[in-house]
């Protein structure tokens, strides 16, 4: 009987320590985050400066022109059936 109380204290005891130790390290929400929101932006920088800008290069001796179609397209979707405007164009000369 002695062994079975002696037991119990120490379970009880060491529940008692389990519960201080995280009673010890609740603290207020809040936002987690590893980098402040500088670093976020040099990071969209870097990004947007791998990619150079799109170039189209059209010689002004040949007088090129885009010449574009258009239509009213129908389009089947979750919310219903949509009527979408398309576009295709090309580069021909004047």
């Amino acid at each position: 009987m002695r062994d079975i109380a002696g037991i119990a204290s120490g379970v009880i005891a060491i529940g008692a320590v389990a519960v201080g130790l995280v009673a010890a390290d609740i603290r207020p929400a809040t936002a987690q985050s590893w980098d402040n929101g500088q670093a976020a932006e040099e990071r969209a920088q870097a990004r947007r400066a791998t990619r150079g800008p799109t170039r189209i290069q059209v010689n002004p001796n040949r007088q090129l022109v885009r010449l574009c179609e258009d239509w009213l397209a129908v389009e089947n979707r979750p919310s219903g059936t949509v009527i979408v405007p398309q576009m295709r164009c090309r580069w021909g000369y004047r």
